[in-house]
């Protein structure tokens, strides 16, 4: 009903939302999974870490890896001490503390709280973090997070 009253006070307007409308509709036409690739979807899992209260390990599918472009970095040494992680693999929590996603081994991520001294260009300067050698990922750590946070609870 409030469509038909903008469509008749707004000339281009209207046709813009037709427009954005139409997209719509057919953008969700594409998005449907067909029945037949339903019973070959696997999704990803959230596993409880032992011994840490609050603390999941997100395992990714191959796919959802690839689908993500998912790459990871090593956890580096500053000289003087300390320790240096790639500006992409840094995300924040809501009341702004910091961390990682690390990856223990093959398609498993777990997040590990940092501390960050500063940030100097393209790399983020640790006061705490994972030790050095350990794998965090840089490419997809959002998408990462968006799956514990679909399947477990925050």
């Amino acid at each position: 009903m409030s469509i038909g009253v903008t469509l008749r006070r707004s000339g281009r307007r209207a046709a813009a939302a037709l427009v954005v409308l139409g997209a719509g509709a057919s953008l969700g036409a594409c998005t449907e999974v067909k029945s037949a690739d339903k019973e070959h979807y696997s999704p990803s899992s959230i596993t409880p870490v032992k011994g840490e209260k609050d603390l999941v390990s997100v395992t990714l599918t191959r796919e959802g890896a690839d689908r993500i472009d998912l790459a990871t970095s090593t956890v580096g040494a500053r000289s003087g001490g300390g320790k240096v992680i790639p500006y992409a693999a840094l995300l924040y929590e809501k009341d702004g503390g910091a961390f990682v996603y690390t990856n223990p081994k093959g398609l498993t991520y777990v997040r590990a709280h940092i501390e960050v001294d500063r940030v100097a260009g393209d790399r983020v300067l640790l006061r705490e973090g994972p030790a050095v050698g350990t794998r965090v990922v840089t490419t997809g750590a959002p998408q990462v997070h968006g799956a514990e946070l679909e399947f477990g609870e925050y």
